[in-house]
């Protein structure tokens, strides 16, 4: 990842803090429409969970 001043080290972790919070409240909203999730829903749900874990790994990046 390039150098970034702390500036924009803040915006970008932000961004990213925005669309974390976005995929966990998807997950949530899956999760409460039925008691059993479907295996379609799990389907998304994993996918959801894949981009989450990636922004997370970005967020460790960024400030390494």
């Amino acid at each position: 990842m390039q150098k970034f001043t702390n500036e924009e080290k803040a915006q970008i972790y932000n961004t990213l803090l925005f669309q974390y919070q976005r995929i966990q409240e998807e997950i949530r909203q899956i999760r409460s429409k039925n008691f059993d999730v479907s295996a379609e829903d799990l389907k998304k749900i994993q996918i959801l969970e894949s981009k989450a874990k990636k922004i997370y790994n970005d967020t460790q990046r960024l400030y390494n």
